[in-house]
């Protein structure tokens, strides 16, 4: 693969640039006008403009390469691979965006899926992906964690009043739980979202941007290439036939190669000498879920 690509694709153009820095110039006019007022009260304050803003930073972006593929796809691939920070002349004061796509992964709550074929196809791929991970990662009663796993998808969670595992640190729980119940000790730990997706409203995965692991494991590739060779952000169809990966399991109404307007951002900011962050989601230009995690 050529190297020179991988630095590429994450180049945005001239163009976006400039509106991106428009547009995230308001965010630096309240940094610099309340910098020196810092508290827990007045950050959360300034979290919650920032949050406006850059949503709106997310969603002009996405507008202004609506016509245009190849724009639209390099502002995704910036988003998920690049974080970007901007930062003021005095060093102090300085954003920094990072989103990940909310689909990116096997759907833990495609355990309970059933239904059409497709329905069965996701449950098996969920089923299989649990498999997995108890070997390569050696734990010693599957079992027993599947139906914890399952035993909290049938119950509705607190904060959406719905059933299902709507968040990483939900399936960390229950981990822990299985491991103190069972007493098997971690050996290594376990990178969940490096396979898993959370959340109760999607079927299908972004499929240019899933990891490495979790291509290995769905499509029976050996690991060291695909950690060699695999750069998130490309065509999985077209790697996949270029490897020598199994493109039959690759199912168009799973694997959606367009990237999708669905992603978890994070966002972390200088003000009055301390860092803070908050993170939030963005769907089809909402924004929803706004947590604000404090001091970092």
């Amino acid at each position: 693969m050529d190297k020179m690509r991988r630095g590429v694709i994450l180049l945005i153009t001239l163009s976006v640039i400039v509106a991106m820095l428009a547009l995230v110039g308001v965010i630096f006019s309240y940094l610099q006008k309340s910098r020196d007022s810092a508290s827990y009260t007045t950050a959360l304050i300034q979290a919650d403009i920032l949050f406006r803003d850059s949503k709106d930073v997310i969603k002009q972006l996405l507008k202004k390469s609506e016509k245009d593929k190849e724009i639209r796809k390099t502002i995704f691939d910036t988003l998920y691979t690049a974080p970007m920070t901007l930062q003021m002349d005095d060093n102090e004061s300085y954003v920094t965006l990072t989103c990940r796509p909310l689909d990116s992964g096997v759907n833990i709550n495609w355990l309970k899926a059933e239904g059409n074929a497709t329905a069965e196809q996701l449950k098996a791929m969920a089923e299989s992906t649990i498999d997995y991970i108890v070997e390569k990662y050696d734990i010693s009663d599957g079992t027993l964690l599947l139906t914890k796993i399952s035993d909290t998808m049938s119950a509705r969670s607190d904060l959406e009043k719905k059933q299902g595992i709507i968040m990483l640190s939900q399936l960390e729980d229950i981990v822990r739980e299985y491991r103190f119940e069972s007493d098997d000790i971690a050996k290594s730990a376990i990178p969940w979202d490096r396979y898993f997706s959370f959340g109760t409203d999607s079927s299908t995965i972004d499929a240019n941007y899933i990891s490495a692991e979790l291509l290995s494991q769905l499509f029976d590739m050996d690991s060291a290439i695909v950690e060699e060779e695999w750069l998130e952000g490309d065509d999985l169809k077209q790697f996949l036939s270029d490897q020598g990966g199994d493109v039959s399991r690759y199912n168009s109404k799973i694997f959606v190669a367009q990237a999708q307007e669905r992603m978890r951002c994070r966002v972390m900011f200088g003000y009055g000498e301390e860092s803070y962050a908050f993170g939030f989601k963005y769907i089809e230009g909402r924004a929803t879920e706004f947590d604000f995690y404090g001091k970092q």
